[in-house]
């Protein structure tokens, strides 16, 4: 099962953290009242070590989902945030879930320049040749074994078609500066789910929950109990 918290008594609050990050991202979650919290670290993160096999996104929502099970949670509110807002959007799907909240989301699929055809490109002509073999983005860097092959995994699933599936209430909560899950990502999202609340924290980045915790507390707690 996957290293979890889980504090308090009341609706249960699920929160999921982004790549490379840990439970402890969303530990400011202490200061809400009222909720059962649960935060959980993901394969290969935090407490909860990887595979020694390469996984895909389903892999990590099945071990999410054990752990709702596990506690046999009900009318469950995911919170998510980037890489956990994929796992999030993914959960909309099981019957146990009554609402999510994507923070600065992952699951779309990015805009792609020339720029970056160009590079790829020239990475995968290096390759052949035997040369290159440390291209890739930073977080895809700082990775070793089968937790690179996943990485990949993850990144090259669109979850757009199935965002469009989901009728669970939502809120969006983004930063207006995120670099990493750009403001088009969040509108595309908006405009597929049918049942959105957005909020934009201004002149914030990919981890605005951070940098205005008691507003993003404030959000959490208003919007749960108005879907409960």
């Amino acid at each position: 099962m996957l290293a979890h918290c889980r504090t308090g008594e009341g609706p249960e609050l699920l929160f999921l953290h982004g790549w490379g990050c840990d439970k402890d991202i969303f530990k400011l979650s202490d200061k809400l009242r009222g909720f059962t919290i649960t935060r959980v670290d993901f394969y290969g993160f935090g407490e909860t070590p990887a595979p020694p096999f390469p996984i895909n996104l389903d892999y990590f929502v099945q071990g999410v989902e054990e752990v709702i099970r596990f506690y046999n949670m009900e009318d469950v509110i995911v919170i998510g945030h980037s890489f956990g807002g994929r796992v999030a959007i993914k959960l909309s799907k099981n019957s146990r879930v009554s609402a999510l909240i994507l923070v600065d989301s992952a699951g779309i699929k990015p805009r792609r320049n020339l720029s970056y055809f160009i590079k790829v490109g020239t990475h995968k002509l290096l390759k052949k040749l035997g040369f290159g073999g440390n291209s890739g983005s930073a977080d895809y860097k700082k990775l070793v074994g089968s937790m690179k092959r996943t990485f990949i995994n993850i990144v090259n699933e669109d979850l757009t078609k199935l965002s469009k599936e989901i009728t669970l209430p939502t809120m969006l909560i983004w930063g207006e500066n995120d670099r990493e899950t750009p403001l088009y990502m969040l509108k595309k999202l908006e405009k597929n789910i049918r049942n959105t609340k957005t909020i934009i924290f201004e002149n914030c980045g990919h981890f605005c929950f951070l940098e205005e915790p008691t507003r993003f507390l404030s959000l959490i707690s208003e919007f749960a109990r108005g879907v409960l």
